[in-house]
């Protein structure tokens, strides 16, 4: 027998191949085990450098084992094992590499989960939303490896004098005072300091023209900044269809009749193009998630170079119902706390204002009466009165006198994080989708 055959046979012998995966080219071992071997030789540096590494950031499997009892010992205040590996001479350099490798990793798992789909029968239009919420998903868990981090308030000093300046220019070259973003309505400015970093809740029973009142207030807003309009009570082509009207000072209804001024639509329709521009309106769905609405105004922020931008949900019950991520709560009202606390948060993350158009408890409330302004009125919208940085309540006025089909309204400033609390009288002009301060009615 030929003493080579075997040899050839276990050279012809097919060789298992590894899948590849992107993620793993994003990974430094060397620079693990350097860093471990860093803070064993000085124990200190684990707690100056814990907040610059999130879970997850240790892929090689020696150096996440080593750092796990290393950790364990520090923690306990023993002395820890000494790795036999050389320490990196530069620990902190070295551990915000580690935690930049980690977060590559993420958006390299997530460009795979696209690139599977693409391959697939997926419907393009399918696979938009797909990239979309992928690269929602990946930011929010780039932002997690962020989060926590301690911040001493002498590093913020800085920042906090920066934006002092900036606002000090900014009322010398105007000559009024700084405020956010406008709501358009003097009174309203002065008791908010307009639109600022929140969440804002604007409540009020049905029919009362909260979604007027909101829209208004999109559209003064685009002047400084993108808005975002999510929809869940009409379409956004409808919602285009209020904005126009209202600009053209015509009623819906005649448009729906046929029997709209078209010259008077289609100058109105040129005069608020750039205002459209700037306004973007997302149809509520179950499968909407918050996620996908940071991800657009992240969009719409890089689109306009805008620092911040104002979203607007009408509205947050019927969102917290519909929600597919959220069938899985008992109630109602845990929906709703759980959707509330996730829209400050978006607030938070944008450094932007989100206002959501909220209903009123039907007894507090006193829908039949007109409305109440009683912050007790929220509690079984899932305590939205103690989530809330501003909130707001749109009722009808009976005392004061409008001339049909104009109605007498108060916008009151209940609760306020940012300034006062009082209100706003307003007259509602229905039939032309206009509200204005009474004075300026």
């Amino acid at each position: 027998m030929d003493p080579t055959a075997n040899v050839t046979r276990q050279r012809r012998a097919p060789m298992s191949v590894q899948p590849f995966h992107l993620a793993d080219e994003w990974t430094s071992p060397e620079d693990e085990r350097a860093l471990v071997a860093a803070v064993a030789k000085n124990p200190a540096l684990y707690w100056e450098l814990l907040d610059l590494l999130p879970a997850g950031a240790f892929a090689d499997a020696e150096a996440a084992e080593a750092w796990e009892q290393l950790a364990a010992a520090v923690e306990a205040e023993k002395t820890p094992e000494a790795p036999p590996w050389a320490p990196a001479a530069d620990p902190r350099a070295t551990a915000r590499a580690v935690a930049d490798k980690l977060q590559r990793r993420i958006l390299a798992e997530a460009l795979e989960r696209l690139a599977a789909g693409l391959y697939s029968e997926t419907p393009a239009a399918e696979l938009a939303a797909v990239l979309e919420e992928e690269a929602a998903r990946a930011q929010a868990a780039i932002r997690e490896t962020q989060a926590g981090a301690l911040t001493w308030a002498a590093d913020l000093l800085g920042e906090v004098l920066a934006d002092a300046e900036q606002r000090r220019r900014q009322r010398e070259q105007t000559g009024k005072p700084t405020i956010g973003i406008s709501t358009g309505l003097t009174r309203l400015d002065a008791l908010l300091g307009g639109f600022e970093t929140g969440l804002y809740i604007m409540a009020g029973g049905p029919g009362v023209g909260k979604t007027t009142f909101a829209l208004q207030l999109a559209a003064t807003a685009t002047r400084e900044v993108p808005v975002i309009y999510v929809t869940f009570e009409n379409s956004p082509a409808n919602m285009t269809l209020k904005a126009l009207a209202a600009r053209a000072g015509v009623n819906t209804q005649d448009v729906a009749r046929g029997f709209a001024d078209l010259n008077a639509l289609r100058k109105a329709a040129e005069e608020w193009r750039p205002i459209g521009e700037r306004l973007a309106m997302i149809e509520g769905t179950g499968r909407l998630t918050v996620e996908q609405v940071r991800a657009l105004a992240l969009r719409a922020m890089n689109k306009h170079k805008a620092e911040r931008v104002l979203i607007i949900v009408d509205y947050l019950q019927l969102w917290a119902k519909a929600a597919e991520s959220l069938r899985g709560m008992a109630t109602v009202r845990e929906r709703v706390e759980v959707m509330g606390n996730a829209l400050r948060e978006l607030a938070v993350r944008l450094n932007s204002p989100v206002l959501a158009i909220a209903n009123q408890n039907r007894a507090v409330g006193d829908y039949g009466k007109g409305g109440a302004a009683a912050l007790d009125s929220l509690k079984e919208s899932g305590d939205l009165e103690y989530m809330a940085d501003v909130a707001l309540f749109l009722t009808r006025d009976d005392k004061r006198h409008a001339t049909p089909p104009a109605r007498a309204l108060t916008l009151t400033v209940a609760k306020n994080r940012h300034g006062d609390t009082g209100s706003v009288n307003l007259i509602f002009r229905p039939d032309r989708g206009r509200m204005a301060e009474e004075a300026a009615a």
